[in-house]
């Protein structure tokens, strides 16, 4: 519904006669205003402004689109207010999500399939790097990551959902409770979480707050093959706690809270505003999940 969204930033514009005023009201950047008028235009093969120094001037066909597209966009929110009844609910959306969440994603779209049988959701597992991009360039619907403070997210929605912590994990065979942080960093092979990542970033800080150099002996992209190398007692790792994985309670496992106030990532979703009348109710059945597995 790409053409839907040009209109509605075209209006603003013809609005406010301002490609600034119009970005604020339509929640995009200056840029992506001028991105999305320029691709209008190409697709209507007319110009639609003429564009000066004082501003944003309607060209002839710019002012002959304006009730064409207010028509337009008003057949097309009559038709989703038709639409709101959930059950009516219907189409195919896709969701990407990290690896760690994938599990929670796939048992939540389990219990949505019965109460909406025309939803088709597809799910795509990317690194959390990429997926807010993803969101952006349209090629997902909504997508659940790891929070990056670096990200630009406006014109989207964003929702927090949980946080994991980070901890120290060793094989029980050289670590208890109460052990030795420090000493562990000191004394074992150091499993390293991908520094390139956000978790990865926030484990060399804490590692420095430590005031730790590990030996490090390798690095990887994926927690749960670090956790299983831990289990071999090929050495130990800090790694975020994560949602579901239940370590603490594996016997071959030794999880160690860090000292000093909790490191977190947050995990939540963004969505395309443009179908958040869809992946709302993916959102809002996320929710619903972990509320239950809290209680």
């Amino acid at each position: 519904m790409s053409t839907i969204r040009f209109l509605r930033t075209f209006l603003a514009v013809a609005q406010s006669g301002s490609f600034v005023e119009a970005s604020g009201r339509v929640a995009l950047t200056q840029a992506a205003v001028g991105l999305q008028m320029r691709a209008l235009e190409n697709e209507l093969k007319t110009a639609l402004f003429a564009r000066s120094g004082r501003g944003v001037v309607l060209s002839e066909a710019g002012r002959a689109l304006i009730p064409h597209a207010e028509k337009i966009i008003g057949c097309y929110d009559e038709m989703r207010a038709g639409l709101n009844d959930e059950n009516d609910i219907a189409g195919t959306v896709t969701v990407g999500c990290i690896v760690s969440a994938m599990g929670l994603l796939s048992r939540t779209m389990l219990q949505l399939k019965p109460i909406y049988p025309k939803l088709n959701v597809r799910l795509v597992m990317q690194e959390s790097s990429g997926l807010a991009q993803s969101v952006k360039n349209g090629n997902v619907d909504a997508a659940i990551f790891v929070e990056d403070s670096q990200q630009e997210l406006r014109g989207l929605l964003w929702t927090p959902l949980y946080v994991e912590p980070l901890a120290m994990i060793a094989s029980s065979q050289v670590a208890g409770p109460g052990s030795n942080i420090k000493a562990l960093l000191r004394d074992q092979p150091f499993l390293r979480f991908d520094r390139r990542t956000v978790s990865g970033v926030r484990i060399e800080q804490t590692l420095r707050k430590l005031g730790q150099v590990p030996q490090d002996l390798l690095e990887l992209s994926a927690v749960s093959a670090i956790v299983e190398l831990v289990r071999q007692n090929v050495g130990v790792t800090i790694v975020p706690l994560q949602k579901g994985a239940d370590w603490e309670n594996d016997s071959s496992l030794c999880v160690l809270r860090l000292p000093g106030r909790p490191v977190t990532r947050q995990i939540g979703i963004l969505e395309q505003v443009g179908r958040e009348h869809i992946t709302a109710i993916i959102r809002r059945q996320l929710i619903a999940v972990l509320a239950e597995k809290q209680s």
